[in-house]
C-alpha cells in the first residue's frame, strides 16, 4: 500500500469503479475500499445497462473515457432501442446484461488499471471534515488520502425489509455502513432516508417459458463504446408474463404485514419504479401489470422478474410468483426485499460533487439521491475527475446541462434537489434534440479535453470523427439534390443515410453511423435553434408573477405531476418554480406558455392568434 493516496474510494460499486479509473487516467494514485472484492461491480438489481436517457448517458461516460460501455458491450444478452417508435434523438439503447460477467469484467477494468482495492469497512472520516486527510477502516486503520469519494451507494446504514423480517445490509448477504453515517451526522452533514427494492429470483428450471411471450433481441450491430467491439454468438431472449386478479389478491392478503404499509420504512421509494404493493394500493382496479422475466446471464439458474419488486414477506412472494402465467410450479432462488439507506441532501453538495462544508471530500451514486447503475457511474466519472483535479491544484469542472445528459442530472440533483430517488429521463432535458446517443462523443469531447480524463488514444480517434464530420457536413452543404441544397433536403422525415450516401457517393468513405448523425444534426438543427431560444425566453422570463394562476391542476399545458407539485408549492414567480424538485424544464415552458395565453384572454385576444 502506497502512504498517501490521491484519491480514496468507498465503495465499489458503478460510482466507485468509474471514479477510481479517472482518478487513474489523470495519472493519480487511487484506494477503493469495499467489503468485498468479489462483488465489485454486481449487478443489484435488474441484469441490464441502458434505457431510455440512460442508454444515451452510458455512450456520455464512453466519451469520457468511462469503463461501463465497454463492459457491457463484452457481456452482452441481446440489445435492443426502446423507443423507436419516436424521433431518434430521444431513443434508448438497452443491453441485456450477463450479470455475472459484467461484474468480472469491471474487476478486470480495475485490475489492468492497476488500482489498488482492499477489503475493509471505512468507520469514519480522518481529520476535520473542512479538510478531510483520509479515512480510518475497522482492520486497516488509518489510510491516509489528499481527497475522498464517498461512493457507498445502498450502504450507508443500509437496513433490509422483507415482511417482519429487518436486518443490517446494503443488498442481501452483505454488510451495511453504519459507523461511517454516525461519523457523517456527528459531523452535522444533513443525510437523509430513501428507499428503493428488488424482485425475487426464479429458478429458471422451474418455469414454463413455451407459454410466455418471446422478447427478442434487435439484429444488427451496435455496441455502447463508440471503440466498437465483439457482437456474442449465442443471444438470449428474455420473456413476457403478467401480474393477474389472483396475483394482487395475494399481495392484499399480506398488505398488513409489509414494512412499505405499516410504515416501518420511514424513507421514500422511487416513483417510476414502484413495489407490486405500491402498485395494488395505488391501482386497486388495475389488476394486470406487465413482468419482463430477465435471464441472469447465459450460464445462470435465474430469472429476474422485472415489475415485481416487493418487501412482502416469503409466503406472499410465493403465493403471487406462482399466479403469474407459465410460473404454477416456479421454486423462488431468492426472495426479493426492500432496502432503505441514507444520502445526503442536496444542500451539502455543490455543483462539482464536492460537499460544501469540505474543500476535498466528494460523493458519487446514490448517496446524492440518485437511482440506477448509469446514473451513479456517470456521477462517480466526475467525482473522480473534480477530486483528482483538486488534488493537483486545478480547477474542479461543472458539466453544462445544455450539452449533456450528465450535466441535466447534476444540475437537477444539487440545485434542485430531489424528493425521491432520482431518474433520468429525456423529458428532463429541455435540449434533448440535441442529446441524442449518436452525437455523445462529438459533444462531450469538449468537457472531456478540459476534464483531461481521455486517453490519448481516445482523444485522437474522436478528434478524428470531429474532422470527419465537419467533411460530411461540407459534403452535403454543397450538394444540390432535387433542386434543394442537401442540408435542407435531409429533414425530409423519409431520408435516411443509406438515401443520402446513395446521393452524395463520396460520403461511402465515413462510416455510416457517423453519416447518420450528421445527418440527423441537420434533420433537427431548426428544432434546436427554436428550441435554444425558448430557454433563454423562459430564463428571461423568470422574474414573472404567477399570483393569477388559482388553479394548477386547471393548467393543461404542462403533466399532471408538474400540476400537483405547482399546487402544493404555490410558487410566487416562475424562478421559484424552478427551484421545485420534480419539475422539468418542459413543465417551465408550459408554465410560461399558459400565462401568455392568460395575458391573452385578458385583452379578449382568441386563443391561437
Amino acid at each position: 500500500m502506497t502512504d498517501i493516496y490521491d484519491v480514496i474510494i468507498i465503495g465499489g460499486g458503478h460510482a466507485g469503479i468509474e471514479a477510481a479509473l479517472a482518478v487513474q487516467r489523470l495519472s493519480c494514485s487511487a484506494l477503493l475500499i469495499t467489503f468485498d472484492k468479489a462483488r465489485i461491480g454486481e449487478m443489484s438489481c435488474n441484469p441490464a445497462i441502458g434505457g431510455i436517457a440512460k442508454g444515451t448517458l452510458v455512450r456520455e461516460i464512453d466519451a469520457l473515457g468511462g469503463a461501463m460501455a465497454r463492459s457491457a458491450d463484452s457481456t452482452r444478452l441481446q440489445f435492443r432501442m426502446l423507443n423507436r417508435k419516436k424521433g431518434s434523438a430521444v431513443w434508448g439503447p438497452r443491453m441485456q446484461s450477463d450479470a455475472s460477467e459484467y461484474a468480472k469484467a469491471q474487476q478486470r477494468e480495475l485490475e489492468t488499471a492497476g488500482i489498488d482495492v482492499i477489503e475493509d469497512e471505512v468507520l469514519e472520516l480522518l481529520g476535520s471534515t473542512q479538510h478531510v486527510d483520509g479515512v480510518i477502516c475497522r482492520n486497516t486503520g488509518e489510510i491516509r488520502g489528499k481527497a475522498v469519494v464517498i461512493a457507498t451507494g445502498t450502504f450507508l446504514n443500509g437496513i433490509l425489509y422483507r415482511g417482519e423480517e429487518k436486518w443490517e445490509g446494503g443488498r442481501v448477504d452483505d454488510s451495511s455502513s453504519i459507523s461511517l453515517e454516525k461519523d457523517l451526522r456527528a459531523r452535522m452533514f444533513h443525510v437523509e432516508r430513501f428507499k428503493t427494492g428488488t424482485p425475487p429470483r426464479i429458478y429458471r428450471d422451474s418455469v414454463d417459458t413455451t407459454v410466455l411471450i418471446t422478447q427478442k433481441g434487435e439484429e444488427g450491430e451496435y455496441f455502447f463504446s463508440f471503440n466498437g467491439g465483439v457482437i456474442p454468438l449465442q443471444e438470449e431472449p428474455c420473456f413476457i408474463t403478467g401480474t393477474n386478479e389472483d396475483t394482487m389478491k395475494a399481495a392484499k392478503k399480506y398488505l398488513s404485514e409489509s414494512p412499505l404499509m405499516t410504515g416501518r420504512i420511514e424513507g421514500i421509494g422511487p416513483r417510476y419504479c414502484p413495489s407490486y404493493e405500491d402498485k395494488v394500493v395505488k391501482f386497486p382496479d388495475r389488476p394486470k401489470h406487465t413482468i419482463f422475466v430477465e435471464p441472469m446471464g447465459y450460464e445462470s439458474d435465474y430469472f429476474y422478474l422485472n415489475g415485481l419488486s416487493t418487501s412482502l414477506p416469503r409466503t406472499a412472494q410465493e403465493e403471487m410468483v406462482r399466479s403469474l402465467t407459465g410460473f404454477n410450479d416456479a421454486e423462488i432462488a431468492v426472495y426479493g426485499y426492500a432496502v432503505e439507506y441514507s444520502f445526503f441532501n442536496s444542500s451539502e453538495i455543490d455543483s462539482t460533487l464536492c460537499l460544501n462544508r469540505s474543500d476535498n471530500l466528494y460523493c458519487a451514486g446514490q448517496v446524492c439521491g440518485t437511482s440506477g447503475y448509469e446514473e451513479a457511474a456517470a456521477l462517480g466519472l466526475m467525482a473522480g475527475a473534480n477530486a483528482t483535479r483538486s488534488v493537483m491544484g486545478k480547477e474542479a469542472l461543472t458539466p453544462d446541462r445544455l450539452v449533456s445528459y450528465l450535466g441535466v442530472m447534476v444540475e437537477d440533483i444539487t440545485l434542485k434537489g430531489t424528493k425521491e430517488p432520482y431518474r433520468l429521463f429525456s423529458s428532463r432535458a429541455e435540449n434533448r434534440l440535441h442529446l441524442r446517443q449518436d452525437n455523445a462523443d462529438r459533444r462531450m469531447f469538449s468537457f472531456a479535453t478540459f476534464l483531461d480524463v481521455l486517453p490519448m488514444e481516445q482523444r485522437e480517434r474522436i478528434s478524428k470523427r470531429i474532422e470527419e464530420s465537419k467533411e460530411i457536413e461540407k459534403s452535403i452543404d454543397e450538394t444540390v439534390i432535387e433542386g434543394v441544397k442537401g442540408s435542407k433536403w435531409c429533414r425530409r422525415p423519409e431520408i435516411t443515410a443509406d438515401r443520402l450516401i446513395q446521393e452524395i457517393p463520396d460520403l461511402l468513405k465515413f462510416d455510416r453511423k457517423l453519416v447518420e448523425s450528421v445527418m440527423l444534426d441537420e434533420k433537427y438543427k431548426g428544432y434546436i435553434r427554436r428550441n435554444n431560444k425558448l430557454v433563454e425566453d423562459t430564463r428571461k422570463a423568470s422574474g414573472i408573477n404567477l399570483d393569477g394562476i388559482k388553479d394548477y391542476m386547471q393548467v393543461d399545458e404542462i403533466c399532471r405531476e408538474a400540476r400537483e407539485i405547482l399546487e402544493s408549492a404555490k410558487p410566487s414567480t416562475l424562478a421559484d418554480a424552478e427551484k421545485l424538485p420534480g419539475l422539468r424544464p418542459t413543465d417551465l415552458q408550459g408554465l410560461l406558455l399558459h400565462i401568455m395565453l392568460l395575458e391573452k384572454e385578458k385583452y379578449n385576444v382568441p386563443r391561437g392568434t
